[in-house]
């Protein structure tokens, strides 16, 4: 298993009417932590992109457990269990200061090709990037 760690503070343009979060931000919030943790193992989408990869989310699954709040800083936790073949699950958590869960997610994302726009496997030159 693969981990990384994120901390993000809830921005007042995150948060809905009530002072909390909206739902669908919290998918945004998500993504910027995967980015992180692929720039962290060395990848980045866009060199995926130049190779004529792009990687959509095929499948979301989120769990609301708490509100994250204006103003309040969480932490992402996110992590890779497999090496991924034709999909690359990401499993995601988000936490208050307390490592209260207030939010958990599983994204699973495809691998396209480009020039074609057909689903592919994971690029044997990707794999590297996700030796455990």
């Amino acid at each position: 298993m693969i981990e990384h760690e994120m901390k993000y503070r809830v921005l007042y343009a995150d948060t809905d009417a009530m002072g909390v979060m909206y739902y669908a931000n919290y998918l945004r919030v998500y993504e910027a932590a995967r980015g992180e943790f692929m720039r962290k193992l060395g990848f980045s989408f866009s060199e995926a992109e130049e190779k004529g990869i792009v990687c959509p989310a095929i499948n979301v699954n989120l769990e609301y457990h708490r509100f994250a709040k204006f103003d309040e800083e969480v932490i992402i936790k996110t992590s890779i269990t497999e090496i991924p073949k034709v999909k690359l699950v990401f499993y995601q958590k988000m936490y208050d200061k307390d490592n209260n869960l207030l939010n958990s997610a599983i994204v699973t994302l495809g691998f396209v090709n480009t020039e074609k726009f057909k689903a592919v496997r994971c690029p044997q030159w990707l794999l590297k990037y996700f030796e455990f």
